[in-house]
C-alpha cells in the first residue's frame, strides 16, 4: 500500500510539472527576436554633467536614462521619463533651463530630440513653451516646427516653428501668428 501512495505522488508530481510551466508564445517570441532592443545600460535618478576644459556647461537629470549601442542604427540614450536640463555660463551661472518629458540624444549625430511639455526658460527670463524641440550640438543651434508660445517681461508671442542659439538668448519664430502685449 505504501508503494502505490509512493507511486501516486510520484506520477502526481511528475504530471503537475508538465502543466505547471507555461510560456506565453507571445512573450518567447517578443524576447528571443533579434530586433528586439534592449538598453545596453539603465539608470534611475541619473545626473551628467558635461564639463569644458574643467567647467561645468551642461547638467542633465533624468528619473531613467536607457543607452542603446547594440541592433541600433546609431547609439542613443534615451529618457523616457523626461528631464531636467540646466545650461552654464562661463561664470558657473545657470543661464537656460530646459524641462521636457522626453528626450533623447543621438551619439554620432550630436542631435538631441524633447518632446512633451517643452519649456525653457533663459537669462532673461523668456519662456518658450512647445510640444518638440531639436539641438543640435554641431551648429549650436535649437530648432522646431511645431508651435511655439514665448513669454517676456512685456508681451506673448505665438507662432509655427522657431530657430534660436542653444542658449536661447536670440531667437526668432518662423511664422508669427500672435501678439499679447501686457500692459
Amino acid at each position: 500500500m505504501r508503494s502505490c501512495i509512493k507511486i501516486f505522488f510520484f506520477i502526481a508530481f511528475i504530471g503537475s510539472s508538465f502543466f505547471s510551466c507555461q510560456n506565453d508564445a507571445k512573450e518567447i517570441e517578443r524576447v528571443t527576436k533579434k530586433d528586439t532592443l534592449f538598453p545596453t545600460e539603465s539608470g534611475k535618478e541619473v545626473e551628467i554633467f558635461y564639463t569644458d576644459s574643467g567647467q561645468v556647461k551642461v547638467r542633465i537629470k533624468a528619473s531613467v536614462m536607457n543607452n542603446y549601442t547594440y541592433n541600433v542604427k546609431e547609439h542613443y540614450t534615451e529618457m523616457p521619463k523626461g528631464l531636467y536640463v540646466e545650461f552654464y555660463n562661463d561664470k558657473g551661472e545657470v543661464k537656460t533651463t530646459l524641462k521636457a518629458n522626453y528626450g533623447i540624444k543621438y551619439t554620432e549625430s550630436k542631435k538631441i530630440e524633447v518632446k512633451y511639455h517643452v519649456v525653457v526658460t533663459n537669462i532673461n527670463h523668456e519662456v518658450l513653451n512647445t510640444e518638440q524641440l531639436f539641438w543640435d550640438e554641431n551648429t549650436h543651434k535649437i530648432y522646431t516646427q511645431e508651435f511655439v508660445k514665448i513669454t517676456t517681461k512685456k508681451e506673448v508671442l505665438q507662432g509655427k516653428g522657431l530657430e534660436a542659439n542653444e542658449d536661447f538668448s536670440e531667437w526668432e519664430i518662423q511664422n508669427p501668428v500672435g501678439t499679447h502685449v501686457d500692459e
